[in-house]
C-alpha cells in the first residue's frame, strides 16, 4: 500500500484565498459547456426585463434529472449561479447573500438528502463572503463575474474524478478482488480507468444496495466494460469479505472528523472490513468536504418531519406519529418535492389485526421457481434511513483531488477551504 501523499492544489475558481485549494485561476465569463451550455449566460439575463422569482427547487431537480453525471453539490452551485443571473432585486452584496442563503435553506428543506447538497451551497456562500468588488465595478458586473466563476467551477468539476482515478491506480492491482458499495460515479470511473488505462485485471463484488438497488446499476456499467462484477446481497457482506483484497466506497460527504456520510449500508461494510483486516479506501471530490462533525449515526441532518425508524402508534392507527422535529437539524416545508404534505405521515403503517401475515416464501426443491420476494411498502422504506455515518477509525485513506489523505487530514483541507470561520 502506498503511503499518504501531500495534498495537491488543483486549480479552481472557488476559493478561500489565493493560496487555498480553491484558488482563483480565471476571470473568464464564458458559459459552461455540456449540461449547462443551454442555460442563458449572465450577459443575456441582465438585459432581460424583470421576471417571476426563480423556483430553485424545481430548477435543481431538473438539473439532476437531465444529467446523470451531475453530483448534488455541483447541481446546487449551478442552481445558485442561475439564481444570481436571474436576480433583479438584490442591489448589494448583503442582499445577494441573503437571497442565496434563503435559497440554500429551501433546497435543503426540499431535498431527501440535504447533506451532499449543503456541501455545494456552503462552498458557494463562503466564496461569496470573500469577494470585494472594486470601486469602479458595477454591481451587475460583479454578479456577472460571480456567475462566470461558479459555472467555470461546475465545468471543471469533472476533472476532480480524473485526478482521483489516477490516484487510485496504485491501489488496484492485477488479480485483485474488490468490494464496492452501492453506486458511486467516482468509484465507477476509477475502476473503468484502472481497467482501460492501466490494463489491470480485477474482479468486483458490489452490494445490491437496497431499497433502491443502486448496485445493479454499477454491475451493469462494469459488466458492459468487460469487468467481471457480481451483485451480492447487503446481508452477505460478512460472507464475501474474506474473499476481498480491498474495499472501495464513495461518499455523499466527507466530514470534518474524517468520517464519511454514505448511502445506507456503508457503515456496516466498513465495520466488517475493519474486523477482517481489509483496507477501505474512500473516493471523494474535495467539494464534498463539509464542516459537519457528527458524533453518532443520529447526528446527521435530515429534512424529514420524523427521525428514521420511528415506531407506529399502535393505540391510534388513524393518527400520525407525533412530530419529532426537535430531534432533527432541518425541517420540511410545503415545498418538499419528495413528500406530499397532504398525504398521511409516511411513518405511520397499517396495523389492522384483521390483516393476515403473508405466506412464507420457500423453495423446497433445487429446480423450483424462485418465489416472489416479500417487499417493503413505501411507508416502510420512508421510515428507514437512507444515509449512515462511517467513523474515521474504519477508513484507511481518503483519495480526493487534493491527494491521498488520512482521515485526520480532512480538517486541514477544510481549514484551507473555509479558513478559520
Amino acid at each position: 500500500m502506498g503511503s499518504p501523499r501531500s495534498p495537491r492544489t488543483p486549480s479552481s475558481p472557488l476559493a478561500a484565498g489565493s493560496d487555498g485549494p480553491y484558488s482563483f485561476t480565471s476571470s473568464t465569463s464564458t458559459p459552461l459547456a455540456g449540461s449547462c451550455s443551454s442555460l442563458p449566460t449572465l450577459h443575456e439575463s441582465t438585459t432581460l426585463p424583470p421576471r417571476e422569482p426563480m423556483d430553485v427547487v424545481t430548477y435543481y431537480a431538473d438539473l439532476l434529472a437531465s444529467d446523470d453525471s451531475l453530483s448534488m453539490p455541483i447541481a446546487a452551485i449551478e442552481t445558485l449561479a442561475q439564481l444570481i443571473s436571474q436576480s433583479d432585486t438584490s442591489t448589494t452584496t448583503t442582499e445577494l447573500f441573503s437571497l442565496l442563503d434563503q435559497a440554500s435553506t429551501r433546497l435543503a428543506q426540499a431535498s431527501f438528502n440535504p447533506i451532499s447538497l449543503t456541501c455545494g451551497t456552503s462552498l458557494f456562500l463562503r466564496f461569496l463572503t470573500l469577494q470585494r468588488p472594486s470601486p469602479d465595478t458595477s454591481f451587475q458586473e460583479f454578479k456577472a463575474e460571480l456567475v462566470a466563476r461558479a459555472r467555470e467551477f461546475v465545468h471543471e468539476s469533472g476533472r476532480c474524478r480524473q485526478l482521483i482515478s489516477s490516484g487510485m491506480n496504485e491501489f488496484v492491482r492485477d488479480g485483485a478482488n474488490i468490494l464496492i458499495h452501492s453506486y458511486s460515479r467516482v468509484v465507477v470511473q476509477a475502476l473503468l480507468h484502472a481497467a482501460q488505462q492501466q490494463k489491470n485485471c480485477f474482479q468486483v463484488y458490489v452490494t445490491e444496495s437496497r431499497p433502491f438497488g443502486l448496485g445493479l446499476k454499477t454491475q451493469a456499467i462494469l459488466s458492459r466494460a468487460g469487468i467481471p462484477c457480481i451483485v451480492v446481497l447487503d446481508s452477505s457482506v460478512a460472507y464475501i469479505m474474506p474473499k476481498c483484497d480491498l474495499v472501495i466506497v464513495g461518499a455523499e460527504a466527507v466530514c470534518e472528523s474524517g468520517g464519511l456520510v454514505n448511502f445506507i449500508g456503508g457503515y456496516q461494510v466498513a465495520v466488517v472490513a475493519k474486523a477482517m483486516g481489509k483496507p477501505l479506501y474512500a473516493l471523494a471530490e474535495s467539494f464534498k468536504f463539509t464542516r459537519l462533525f457528527p458524533l453518532s449515526q443520529y447526528d446527521l441532518p435530515t429534512s424529514l418531519p420524523n427521525p428514521p425508524l420511528t415506531f407506529p402508534d399502535l393505540t391510534n392507527t388513524s393518527s400520525s406519529i407525533p412530530d419529532a422535529r426537535e430531534s432533527t437539524t432541518t425541517t420540511t416545508t410545503a415545498s418538499d418535492s419528495t413528500l406530499d404534505p397532504s398525504s398521511p405521515s409516511p411513518f405511520s403503517e397499517a396495523t389492522s389485526s384483521s390483516t393476515p401475515p403473508p405466506p412464507t416464501p420457500s423453495r423446497p426443491m433445487i429446480n423450483s421457481a424462485i418465489p416472489q420476494a416479500l417487499e417493503m411498502t413505501d411507508q416502510m422504506i420512508r421510515n428507514n434511513p437512507t444515509l449512515d455515518y462511517t467513523t474515521p477509525d474504519l477508513i484507511t485513506l481518503i483519495i480526493s483531488d487534493l491527494g491521498c489523505l488520512t482521515p485526520s487530514g480532512v480538517s486541514d483541507a477544510l481549514l484551507s477551504i473555509f479558513g478559520g470561520t
